[in-house]
């Protein structure tokens, strides 16, 4: 594993807007683009759960094609004639996929289910179980993705291999927050984030309303200018219905002109902790990036937060221990960490200084007005692992051409993106890859 300066800066302005700044491998990508089709992208949770012949819940296994998360409990819940509540999910995943995952339903039966039939949804009873699924409760994810319009198909495969052996003598992947996590065409809930989180709420609203995409039709980008005017009547009646977020803000504002707060608590509470939770995604980025382009990726520094596989605790380093945790590092037992801020993190000297240049305080992530997003803040690794050693299926990434593109398969941990594996590979811009 080599400690190295060599990087490359991305050319692409999107990515930079949400802190991710560089390239940790220098090999040239393959280009494309993913999710031309839905089954060019498939992901299937990996879970380690035990059913039986009876209990509480339900277990189910939900195959979806272009099926969001939400919007199919939401179904589920209106065929079964239940409250939303009573289905337990781990994640939530792509819409423009064929995704697998596993839910828990409180009180229903097996023939409940079977007479279900949505379509481009697949449910397979699995059993039943006394312990309801939470988020989180998966350990990974397995991705079988194609990338099609590759330009140089005959030299893809070995690009591809390169890449990954120059990753692994870094110490893998970044693992960067993805595009996704922000807005892929409208990169914006960050920066309502960062107003929250510094208590600007009419500066929260207004750049919900009013930031505008390219990729956008016309009559949302003439909605959003009406918005920034604040001529909030005007805008209510030409916002395209789909819209519901936008619509929910400016029929409070149109009540209760100057009522900001409100205005916010009129969008739906997971919807408002996506902001913030961006915000501290941009910054876990820039941090990221930081590491990087000061050849810090994989080297263990004093004061660096390291946690353990199979161990919740999060550690400190110092200068007596860190051939002890560049070791475990190395045999992927340890990670170096970084944060995703709130008012009770604890920082390195770098960490310090990147946040510091954000003009924040971790006491800001103790929001008073909005307690239900105050953050105590938690730590996330550095580095993607993209080898699960107890999943039968795979453990390490592979690469093969097949009609019309080039299929990679890898299992990732939860909480990792896809998409920040697959921008190394690829080197292309975001929206043009359909990250």
């Amino acid at each position: 594993m080599t400690c190295s300066r060599r990087f490359l800066n991305t050319p692409f302005n999107v990515e930079k807007e949400v802190g991710i700044d560089c390239y940790l491998t220098e090999t040239a990508g393959i280009g494309g683009k993913i999710k031309v089709r839905p089954e060019d992208f498939v992901v299937r949770e990996i879970y380690d759960l035990e059913f039986c012949g009876s209990g509480k819940y339900a277990v189910i296994e939900v195959e979806k094609t272009r099926w969001d998360t939400h919007k199919l409990i939401k179904e589920l819940s209106r065929r079964l004639g239940i409250g939303k509540n009573r289905i337990g999910y781990s994640g939530t995943k792509d819409k423009d996929a064929v995704s697998t995952q596993k839910m828990s339903i409180w009180g229903v039966k097996r023939d409940d289910l079977e007479r279900i039939n949505i379509k481009d949804v697949s449910i397979r009873f699995l059993g039943y179980s006394n312990k309801n699924i939470h988020l989180g409760d998966h350990y990974g994810n397995y991705f079988d993705v194609t990338i099609r319009d590759v330009p140089s198909i005959g030299k893809a495969v070995d690009r591809v291999d390169d890449t990954i052996r120059e990753a692994k003598e870094k110490g893998g992947f970044p693992n960067f927050f993805g595009m996704q996590r922000f807005g892929s065409l409208r990169p914006i809930t960050h920066k309502v984030g960062e107003r929250i989180v510094k208590r600007d709420f009419k500066g929260a609203v207004l750049t919900y309303l009013s930031y505008t995409s390219k990729y956008e039709s016309e009559e949302t980008r003439e909605a959003r200018e009406c918005a920034k005017e604040e001529d909030f009547k005007k805008a209510l009646k030409i916002f395209p219905k789909h819209l519901r977020y936008e619509l929910a803000i400016l029929n409070h504002l149109v009540k209760c002109p100057k009522d900001y707060i409100g205005a916010l608590k009129s969008i739906q509470l997971g919807v408002r902790t996506l902001f913030v939770h961006a915000y501290q995604s941009y910054i876990f980025n820039e941090i990221l990036s930081e590491r990087i382009r000061r050849g810090l990726f994989y080297q263990c520094m004093d004061g660096d937060y390291i946690s353990f596989r199979g161990n919740k605790n999060i550690e400190r380093s110092d200068r007596k221990r860190i051939k002890l945790y560049e070791s475990l590092i190395e045999k992927r037992r340890a990670f170096i960490t970084a944060p995703l801020i709130g008012y009770e993190s604890e920082l390195s000297d770098l960490e310090l200084e990147v946040s510091d240049s954000f003009e924040i305080d971790r006491e800001t992530f103790k929001i008073e007005e909005f307690p239900e997003l105050s953050s105590k803040g938690i730590r996330r690794p550095i580095s993607i692992c993209s080898k699960i050693e107890d999943f039968r299926k795979q453990t390490e990434i592979s690469c093969k051409i097949v009609e019309d593109g080039l299929n990679l398969k890898f299992p990732l941990l939860k909480g990792s993106y896809a998409t920040s594996l697959l921008r190394e590979v690829m080197k292309e811009d975001p929206v043009k890859a359909n990250f």
